[in-house]
């Protein structure tokens, strides 16, 4: 008999983009760059094509840098692999993600999602919320807005 455990997908995931977008993470590999191929579009010029991917591994995510030009850290340390925590502050090339994991009230009306695979490339799986709401995110992880 085998077992998912390998890949299991720590539940309560989620990434917060750029501050506004919010995706909740529910599926064993998500792939996340400039490309409009990946998972997770980061839409800047410093970030590579497909930049970073997140895997489940044995019930956490690990975060994979894909050889990328402008590189991958986290907390501030470059990385090519990392287990993730909640609360982690993730940098693509400049560009802040936080991930975060566990339940949080009321969040879930603001999270785009993965789960439907067959639409996953024909309709947004983001929701842009607005400044107050990405700020009230921000501040869940002690984390200043851009405006700042």
């Amino acid at each position: 008999m085998t077992s998912n455990f390998s890949s299991q997908i720590p539940p309560h995931t989620f990434l917060i983009v750029n501050g506004t977008q919010v995706y909740r993470l529910t599926r064993k590999t998500i792939n996340i760059g400039r490309h409009t191929d990946n998972d997770i579009v980061v839409s800047d010029p410093h970030v590579s094509r497909h930049h970073a991917q997140l895997r489940a591994v044995q019930g956490h995510f690990v975060l994979f840098d894909l050889g990328s030009t402008g590189g991958t850290s986290v907390n501030g340390r470059r990385v090519s692999q990392q287990i993730l925590q909640g609360g982690d502050i993730i940098s693509l090339a400049g560009v802040p993600l936080i991930f975060g994991q566990g339940q949080t009230k009321g969040m879930d009306s603001y999270i785009g999602d993965m789960s439907n695979e067959e639409n996953l490339h024909e309709s947004s799986t983001t929701l842009l919320v607005n400044e107050t709401e990405a700020d009230s995110y921000l501040e869940m992880f002690d984390i200043k807005s851009k405006k700042d």
